[in-house]
């Protein structure tokens, strides 16, 4: 990767990392709200049992709601339990939850290995942000573009962000995993169709 492109991927992490902490309470409930409805219309039109996703960390979108209606609803949720070497590892959300690395909550229970995300209908993933094309810009670590990377059966990958996430362009690496859609708490966008 080119020094330029470095410093623009930094200059975006704090870009929205500064603009997600100024976000208002009332805004953030806001967009959890707009979050679990785009995200319930997406696995409901996707007719999705089965998905992965993230307990949100810090200003990350919320989508605690989603999480909450897919138990009530019977889809099975994977969330990730980070793994040294920047690996990720599944477990079944049942809502009990421990501390794992980097001070994520990860689900309490088996541990399904990285190759389960192969076998759900639809792939949830958490962004810093994501372009008009589907690039993906993650947090640093390559956890997300690793697990994807090693699939051997990609279902269909939508990221998660604010609006603003959304933008033009990104800078993009050999590595780097594009998704084929994004979810905001005021629209879907389709990169691909499968």
């Amino acid at each position: 990767m080119s020094q330029d492109a470095r410093s623009e991927k930094i200059a975006v992490r704090s870009a929205v990392r500064a603009r997600r902490a100024l976000v208002p309470t009332e805004d953030r409930e806001q967009r959890r709200a707009g979050l679990t409805k785009r995200l319930v219309e997406l696995v409901t039109e996707a007719g999705a049992q089965s998905v992965t996703a993230y307990v949100p960390l810090g200003s990350e979108p919320d989508i605690g709601g989603f999480l909450e209606w897919a138990r009530e609803s019977g889809v099975r949720v994977l969330l990730p339990v980070s793994l040294p070497g920047h690996r990720i590892e599944w477990a079944v959300d049942t809502g009990i939850r421990v501390e794992g690395r980097h001070g994520i909550a990860e689900p309490e229970g088996p541990r399904l290995g990285t190759e389960a995300a192969a076998d759900v209908d639809l792939v949830l993933v958490p962004a810093c942000a994501v372009d008009a094309t589907g690039m993906r810009l993650g947090w640093g670590l390559g956890y997300y573009d690793r697990m994807l990377g090693s699939l051997s059966h990609r279902p269909p990958v939508y990221a998660v962000v604010d609006d603003e996430d959304v933008y033009p362009s990104l800078p993009a690496d050999a590595h780097d995993v594009p998704v084929d859609g994004v979810v905001t708490a005021a629209r879907t966008l389709r990169f691909t169709e499968r």
